[in-house]
């Protein structure tokens, strides 16, 4: 397929099983036009041959084989390989709605946007919905989902503004998303999470950043984030919730003295730059937050205003002390 309306754009690494969930969900696709470019990133198990067989019997289907580089680097060879007037990102685990790219692709083409973004369902391996996250109409809501996918970009607009993917441990989707999100304003929000983000424990996003990774420096991440975002009240808020995620979720397994100080670095940074925000989880700004996420931010933010963090820290800390 030469001239493809969209261009549906899925890394793939040791997803044998799970690859084919994602692929039967795009078969089954109401709308037709769209293209599949399969990049298989050095996988070691039976990924190559699977999306081969279904790239065999499809001819809208590409498989990409290509030593392993990482997602960001895979990704932003797909968007360099897309022939579509409009792109999709889908990761190998998860599936999508049978609907997914028509609805999209109709809010996109009708009103010539540059970005449409919707929620998503996060699903575990027995199929069940453990929770729904809907956007609602608020300068906010799109800084809730920054992840590549539930949305459909204008391969235009990504490729005349170079925008791509951050080669970096963590990341690597904030800086993509956050970077497209200041080079327009033609973004829309719509109600609909046809995208289902599978839960699997084993997978990369679910293992490898837990204990403090020490090939990432955090403040070159956030300032770098900064830099392509550009300064906001909305940027402030979403730096202090990244920072506090990034605490809990890879400080859970490192030691209490190593929390600290990646915590005292974070702060340093924000005081240096002056970007200490005013905004909480009740602010009337913020808007359709998860309740966990509400607590998560509220819970931190007063142990910092008590000064209890290190206190704190001594006992959430897993990690063994050097």
């Amino acid at each position: 397929m030469s001239n493809p309306t969209v261009s549906v754009i899925i890394p793939v690494y040791n997803a044998q099983e799970g690859i084919k969930q994602c692929m039967d969900s795009l078969l089954n696709q109401s709308f037709t036009d769209f293209e599949i470019i399969l990049l298989n990133d050095g996988s070691t198990d039976n990924s190559l041959e699977v999306i081969k067989k279904y790239a065999a019997d499809n001819d809208f289907i590409r498989v990409i084989d290509k030593e392993n580089e990482g997602v960001a680097k895979t990704r932003n060879k797909g968007i360099q390989l897309a022939n579509g007037k409009y792109i999709v990102f889908i990761d190998n685990d998860d599936f999508v709605d049978s609907d997914y790219l028509e609805r999209f692709y109709n809010e996109i083409d009708q009103e010539q946007l540059d970005i449409v973004l919707g929620g998503y369902k996060r699903v575990n391996q027995e199929m069940k919905t453990l929770f729904k996250q809907d956007l609602t109409q608020s300068e906010w809501s799109k800084y809730i989902v920054v992840a590549p996918w539930a949305r459909i970009y204008r391969t235009s607009f990504l490729t005349d503004n170079n925008i791509q993917f951050f080669d970096y441990p963590i990341g690597e989707d904030v800086i993509f998303t956050l970077t497209a999100y200041n080079l327009t304003e033609k973004i829309k929000i719509i109600d609909y999470n046809g995208y289902n983000w599978f839960f699997n424990e084993k997978s990369i996003s679910n293992t490898s950043q837990r204990g403090f990774n020490p090939n990432i420096d955090i403040v070159y991440f956030l300032s770098h984030l900064l830099q392509v975002a550009g300064d906001s009240k909305y940027i402030r808020y979403f730096i202090k919730r990244y920072y506090i995620w990034y605490l809990l979720f890879s400080g859970r397994a490192a030691s209490s003295s190593s929390f600290m100080d990646q915590y005292r670095r974070i702060k340093q940074w924000i005081t240096k730059e002056n970007l200490d925000s005013n905004l909480t989880p009740l602010s009337s700004e913020i808007t359709g937050e998860r309740i966990q996420t509400v607590i998560s931010v509220m819970a931190f933010r007063t142990l910092e205003r008590l000064r209890l963090v290190s206190l704190f820290s001594r006992f959430y800390c897993k990690g063994k002390e050097k």
